[in-house]
């Protein structure tokens, strides 16, 4: 399971709003919040914009964990950022392991 799906889970446990329900809400086959856990699929990032909503948080929460200001970025680091969030766990993680490289030396 992805730390967005975790940080969803929380989120609905903390807010104690079932599965079941949010599922009604997004109009998605019962069950799907078991699929996903399963690792089948990652379907609700194409509702992560209604999730956050509904969740009360921003949608850099759920995908990254924290909450960036975006007016303090570049537009290369918003760029970089927007990249970086089109990649699978892989590429980001391949990604991640090179930037340490780099900052280093």
């Amino acid at each position: 399971m992805d730390g967005t799906l975790e940080r969803i889970l929380t989120q609905l446990n903390e807010k104690k709003i079932s599965a079941s329900e949010m599922e009604k809400e997004l109009c998605v086959p019962r069950g799907s919040f078991s699929n996903w856990k399963r690792g089948n699929g990652r379907l609700y990032y194409a509702y992560i914009d209604k999730i956050a909503d509904r969740l009360g948080v921003s949608i850099d929460y759920l995908v990254r964990g924290f909450d960036i200001d975006q007016d303090s970025l570049s537009a290369r680091e918003l760029e970089l950022i927007t990249s970086f969030r089109k990649m699978s766990d892989r590429g980001q993680k391949v990604i991640l392991e090179n930037a340490e490289l780099l900052a280093e030396g």
